[in-house]
């Protein structure tokens, strides 16, 4: 995510009020305004928030998560730790493989990398503990769901507990039907996050594992 400030103004005119897409085998881009730092949306004020999905093999996992400091990250990495192996390998893939747009945005940025997986939670209450939202299990962010998963989470769960006060046991029937509920919801949003990123060629047996060929490791 990128203040707008800092981006040259040739880019300025491309990307306001525009919803950018560019979708290859293994590879899939978008790009969007945001609000800035403080819910500012006035022209100049925004950021912009670009994001590059990128198939790649298993085995060049471990190098791709380990910074340059040398820590094996497993499930984030921040920018000011990428290695300059990676930087060089998303560069070059940028030149490579992207529209020139979103080539100069990608020279222009920061990234941070992260893996996308699919991880589904078993349970979501312990006793008086509970897990709602993304807490509750990560899915694809093809589904644009997190959200408005995390409100019906919690608007169900207050349903679940409506009357219910602290010197008072806890309603054992709602609580379970809350969980089997949002647990049948979370395999359904799921299920359609692989679905999405199947029809666009990231993750499957035969999609391109676009990362390894020009990587600098």
């Amino acid at each position: 995510m990128e203040p707008w400030p800092r981006l040259p103004g040739r880019l300025h005119s491309e990307l306001t009020d525009r919803f950018n897409l560019y979708s290859a085998n293994g590879i899939q881009f978008l790009c969007y305004l945001v609000p800035g730092p403080a819910g500012e949306t006035a022209p100049g004020r925004r950021r912009v928030n670009w994001v590059w999905y990128i198939n790649a093999s298993e085995a060049a996992f471990a190098a791709v998560m380990t910074g340059q400091s040398g820590r094996r990250y497993r499930y984030f990495l921040p920018a000011d730790d990428v290695s300059a192996a990676s930087k060089t390998t998303l560069l070059t893939l940028a030149d490579s493989a992207l529209p020139p747009l979103m080539s100069r945005l990608v020279g222009h940025s920061k990234p941070f990398l992260q893996p996308v997986m699919d991880l589904a939670s078993e349970r979501l209450r312990r006793g008086p503990v509970f897990l709602i939202g993304d807490a509750a299990g990560t899915v694809r962010p093809h589904t644009a769901s997190g959200t408005s998963k995390s409100i019906a989470d919690a608007a169900l769960l207050a349903q679940a507990l409506r009357g219910w006060e602290a010197r008072d046991p806890l309603p054992e029937g709602p609580l379970a039907q809350w969980e089997n509920h949002r647990l049948r919801s979370l395999e359904d949003i799921a299920a359609v996050g692989i679905a999405r990123a199947l029809a666009s060629r990231l993750g499957t047996p035969d999609s391109a594992n676009v990362w390894d060929r020009v990587a600098h490791y």
